[in-house]
């Protein structure tokens, strides 16, 4: 897979993010096109009036940028099919996925500390899946920056909680979670990828659009 310009790209955006320098419009406008694509979770912006990114916003759209598209040339290159049949291989589940957001105290009963353990919870699963990822694809240079962005936006969250003590993702879970997709089938482990990219970009979307609800009254996310 050729990533080449992505990876440059991302490397700089990333690092601009951190240290946080506004990202140049021709840049923003690169990763625009990817976060309002077709398909059925992009979000609209919240708001018409212009405001200045967050670190988080840039993160996520960077990271929802990757995932998609890595999921989709891995799903034209290992399965030999259009994106269009994407959709007949919504069955295939991993169990370990984090549930969606939408079914959380994010969306449901709104707590901002919950939802933001929640959220911190999710990724940690999604770093450990990722891993099976990465194994399965050591060639790609995608993935690692994936979990690198991943690791900063944990911290952008953790950053938000007012608890002093985060939970963290048992060594034991880890282990299990590992355990679901590397014993499987390597048709299993294909599909396991693809279902694990997939979803991981349902929970950005969702985490965005969590984080957004906690931003102050009026503003909106772009």
């Amino acid at each position: 897979m050729n990533y080449l310009k992505d990876i440059i790209l991302m490397s700089v955006l990333v690092v601009l993010v951190v240290n946080g320098t506004p990202i140049p419009s021709v840049h923003s406008e690169v990763l625009t096109s990817e976060w309002t694509s077709g398909e059925e979770l992009a979000i609209n912006s919240f708001s018409t009036k212009p405001r200045p990114s967050t670190k988080w916003e840039q993160i996520i759209k960077m990271l929802v940028h990757e995932v998609t598209t890595f999921r989709d040339q891995q799903f034209v290159e290992e399965f030999q099919m259009p994106l269009e049949n994407m959709s007949s291989f919504a069955e295939h589940q991993v169990p370990s996925i984090p549930q969606h957001l939408t079914k959380t105290p994010c969306f449901s009963n709104y707590s901002k500390e919950a939802c933001l353990q929640e959220i911190s919870r999710g990724l940690q699963v999604y770093q450990v899946l990722l891993q099976h990822v990465q194994t399965e694809y050591p060639q790609s240079n995608v993935i690692p920056m994936v979990r690198d962005h991943a690791n900063v936006l944990i911290g952008l969250v953790i950053g938000k909680m007012k608890a002093v003590v985060v939970e963290s993702l048992p060594a034991s879970e880890k282990e299990q979670v590992l355990g679901e997709v590397s014993t499987a089938t390597e048709w299993h482990k294909k599909t396991s990828v693809h279902a694990i990219l997939r979803d991981l970009r349902h929970f950005l979307v969702d985490t965005k659009r969590a984080l957004c609800r906690m931003g102050k009254k009026g503003e909106g996310c772009q």
